[in-house]
């Protein structure tokens, strides 16, 4: 069976935890965990340090299902969220996204970023970010809860 997308980039503080927080947010774990068993590659793309974001992903016991973390280095390249991504794209050695991948995350800058990458933008409810301000940036989905990911299927 295909991967349900050839790749999926998650953004991390507010979107895969609480925001402000290094706690899960409710239903992320599950759908990181199968992502990851259904054989979609998984990058994270954070404003976090790579340090930090490696850290909390292993708190969170989703390490091992990434297979690129790409953050703001200790000396503060890579701050913004544009070359961020593209950073995490190239750890999973895709130069350019395949339609169909999605950049999932919580604020106006992930959604620019994806759009950036040729990322579908996918903004969740439960970050910083209010649903008309993630659609008015471009998001072509807002998800109010994680499961709802499955819906959106791949072009």
């Amino acid at each position: 069976m295909a991967p349900p997308f050839p790749a999926v980039v998650f953004d991390l503080d507010g979107t895969l935890t609480q925001p402000g927080t290094t706690r899960p947010a409710p239903g992320v774990v599950a759908l990181v965990e199968t992502l990851h068993a259904r054989g979609v590659p998984l990058a994270l793309a954070t404003s976090a340090g790579t340090a930090t974001a490696r850290r909390v992903l292993d708190e969170l016991g989703l390490l091992g299902c990434f297979g690129s973390v790409a953050g703001r280095g200790s000396d503060g390249l890579l701050a913004g969220k544009d070359a961020v991504v593209g950073e995490a794209l190239l750890g999973l050695g895709i130069p350019h996204a395949a339609p169909g991948s999605l950049l999932v995350g919580d604020g106006p800058a992930d959604v620019e970023a994806a759009l950036a990458h040729g990322l579908v933008p996918v903004g969740v409810a439960w970050g910083g970010s209010s649903a008309d301000a993630l659609r008015a940036a471009g998001a072509t989905t807002v998800l109010e809860h994680p499961d709802e990911l499955w819906a959106i299927r791949a072009s």
